[in-house]
């Protein structure tokens, strides 16, 4: 069997220009990222964020493809409510009346 290696690019905002302290969301990204089996292989400073480079191996290439839909997933029609031709506005009042 085949090793998929996966290989990302974040890019990481830092709370002040030239220090390595990260911005929440930075922080919360990166934390999320590694739970999720990623790990972090580079890191390139600089002046208002950090590129990180993260892998992951042994993941299956059709993860994250979108799932195709079959004919026989769908929910059945509903037709016949409305003859054809009939929207929402059809005949009726209107709107309101003038010169009564």
């Amino acid at each position: 069997m085949p090793d998929y290696k996966e290989v990302t690019h974040e890019r990481l905002w830092l709370r002040e220009p030239g220090t390595d302290r990260l911005r929440k969301r930075a922080q919360g990204r990166l934390k999320h990222l590694l739970a999720l089996g990623w790990r972090e292989t580079e890191r390139w400073p600089g002046e208002r964020y950090v590129t990180v480079r993260l892998e992951r191996s042994g993941v299956s290439p059709w993860i994250g493809k979108p799932i195709r839909r079959r004919q026989a997933d769908e929910p059945p029609r509903r037709e016949g409510r409305r003859g054809p031709g009939q929207g929402f506005g059809g005949p009726g009042q209107g709107g309101p009346r003038r010169g009564r």
